[in-house]
């Protein structure tokens, strides 16, 4: 009887199997593991820094809209909008920088805050508009030629 041909000489004689990636990847070379520490770390000198400006405007606002004292909103707004400006430059340019030269916790932890903080002045903002009393928005709507 002569032997059966090397292809279907069954698994033993195939080979090795070729080695299969790994489930998860492996972070990039030179950049450390995310560490929670570290991200909670950046997450609240975000917010900590977030604190003055959003809630500046905020309180600001709210006596604009329950009080009518429209000359301290505007030089308000702007020390707001300079404010911003310092936190974008302070979270989101150096969190950027870190995250790309391998300190990612710390730098996504100063872009998730940054984030949320923008969040909160938002969702505030409309909170606020959208809680004064009736006559108040007309007022508002007069002073700014929309009635």
């Amino acid at each position: 009887m002569a032997a059966p041909p090397p292809s279907s000489a069954g698994p033993r004689r195939a080979g090795a199997l070729p080695k299969t990636p790994p489930l998860t990847p492996e972070p990039p070379t030179g950049s450390t593991p995310m560490r929670r520490g570290r991200l909670a770390a950046g997450l609240v000198v975000a917010l900590a820094c977030h604190v003055p400006a959003t809630g500046l405007w905020l309180f600001s606002f709210y006596m604009f809209i329950y009080h009518a004292s429209p000359d301290s909103l505007f030089m308000v707004g702007y020390l707001v909008v300079l404010l911003q400006l310092a936190l974008f430059a302070g979270c989101v340019l150096t969190g950027g920088w870190l995250v790309f030269h391998g300190d990612r916790s710390l730098g996504l932890g100063l872009l998730i805050g940054w984030t949320a903080g923008i969040i909160t002045l938002v969702v505030g903002t409309i909170l606020i508009l959208y809680s004064a009393p009736t006559d108040t928005a007309a007022a508002l709507g007069a002073i700014h030629g929309l009635a």
